[in-house]
């Protein structure tokens, strides 16, 4: 479909979506995405099937014609715009992040150990380290890869089969576990089993020789073709609907690619309209949130102020007229919110209890650990009945720390109001999480509202 034939369309036609359709579509999304960088390579290539060109930072945004485009950053992020046909006036971003609480293999990674082998990890955000017991877990991640005259490549790489687990103590061993709860010591008490050691063929503590060897197998390559490695352990169990209307979701690393293929729904369904105004839609998916966005290519880098000025630029603004697009510009920074736990539900403040399927969730903090303003909640709350969904709030009960976003770091690194927005969800930073099976729909329509809000 053209721009043209599109802006001639009904945009509430375009936008709404069979809510089992979305929820499919989420599933094969995360089941894809084990690791920031296929969740990058997922969503780039559902941006090239519905006409998005891929550009590179070196390119001149002066030479880009008008249209749809995207651009990645180490791998782990991506960000998706529209080129306006006229000058920019004003941008509509919604931002989430790719990466999730997770083990990673550290690169000397090999130990023996009272006649086992074990992989040494790395905890990787705030996990919920329980769950990561007696699960089947694969391996993911990327390579480095040595080429035609020894140049450097990245590859990705997903085992297919489960390789390795982290086996609880038994119960006749600790006693007191289920009274006095379970502490685990990330450096101990965490570390995978990969196999039995082979006392006829010791291996060398350290060695990373092994996993060389079985990420060259799934690429055809020889393990020596392999510079370095970046591993990460996933749960191999599929996504699914579960509850007895298949009303839920049981699935990992819904934080945060719940909401990274809801921005991404939005965009696809959107990115058509023909905006002569210069509005422009981005969509922008950060690594590196969970351990605090300080990096070349998380949402604290210059990744994104740098994007928007050069697209601004290559439309005709001067540096003046850049800073007044931005000036009329929105964002939503898009992460999932706490719904009510049946069993605690005096972790909640009593009057903001968000429920699944019950509508996306607007997140507050007086601490600005989330973004929202009265504005822009204004705002938000008016797209929610165009839309014909109902919004819920959250706040963090007062007496306990709260979480954080990309929200405050993208408002103030580019001075936008912003609105912190989310589904909600059960099992957050867990292996394995629950949400709800209608919410990823009604988070897609809400957002292609926003980037259609003029």
């Amino acid at each position: 479909m053209s721009m043209t034939m599109a802006s001639t369309l009904d945009p509430s036609q375009a936008i709404r979506r069979d809510p089992d359709q979305t929820c499919s579509d989420l599933l094969r999304f995360v089941d894809a995405s084990p690791t920031p960088y296929h969740a990058v390579e997922t969503a780039a290539a559902q941006l090239r099937a519905a006409g998005f060109r891929p550009t590179v930072p070196s390119e001149d945004f002066a030479a880009l014609t008008p249209g749809p485009y995207y651009t990645t950053s180490s791998d782990g992020t991506i960000l998706a715009f529209v080129r306006p046909k006229t000058r920019v006036q004003g941008f509509r971003i919604i931002g989430a992040h790719t990466d999730s609480p997770n083990l990673r293999i550290k690169p000397r990674p090999l130990y023996e150990k009272v006649g086992y082998l074990q992989l040494g990890v790395e905890v990787y955000g705030g996990v919920l380290l329980n769950s990561w017991l007696d699960r089947d877990l694969r391996l993911a991640g990327r390579v480095m890869v040595r080429g035609v005259e020894g140049k450097l490549t990245s590859q990705l790489v997903s085992l297919s089969q489960p390789v390795v687990r982290v086996p609880q103590l038994a119960i006749h061993l600790d006693r007191e576990v289920s009274e006095k709860g379970l502490l685990l010591n990330r450096q101990e008490h965490l570390v995978p089993i990969l196999g039995l050691a082979d006392a006829k063929k010791p291996r060398q503590a350290g060695d990373s020789e092994l996993l060389r060897e079985l990420c060259a197998a799934q690429l055809g390559l020889g393990p020596n073709d392999i510079v370095s490695f970046e591993l990460h352990l996933h749960d191999s169990t599929p996504s699914c609907r579960a509850g007895l209307a298949q009303e839920l979701i049981f699935a990992p690393r819904l934080d945060n690619l719940g909401m990274c293929h809801a921005g991404l729904q939005a965009l696809l369904r959107t990115f058509e309209f023909d905006d002569e105004r210069g509005i422009t839609p981005v969509l922008a998916l950060f690594d590196h949130e969970e351990v605090g966005s300080a990096s070349d290519h998380g949402a604290q880098s210059a990744t994104l102020p740098r994007l928007l000025e050069r697209l601004a630029l290559s439309t005709g603004c001067d540096r003046e007229k850049y800073h007044q697009a931005l000036s009329r510009s929105l964002c939503v920074s898009a992460d999932m919110a706490h719904a009510v736990h049946p069993n605690y539900p005096d972790r909640h403040e009593a009057n903001h209890r968000p429920q699944l399927n019950m509508g996306p969730v607007v997140k507050y903090n007086s601490q600005q650990r989330y973004a929202t303003s009265l504005p822009t909640a204004a705002q938000i709350f008016e797209l929610g009945k165009k839309a014909e969904l109902s919004l819920q709030e959250y706040v963090h009960r007062t007496d306990l720390p709260c979480g954080s976003t990309i929200g405050p770091i993208v408002s103030t690194l580019l001075g936008i109001p912003t609105v912190d927005l989310g589904n909600p969800m059960l099992s957050m930073h867990s292996a394995r999480e629950l949400a709800g099976a209608a919410d990823p729909e009604n988070m897609s329509r809400l957002l292609a509202h926003f980037l259609l809000s003029r």
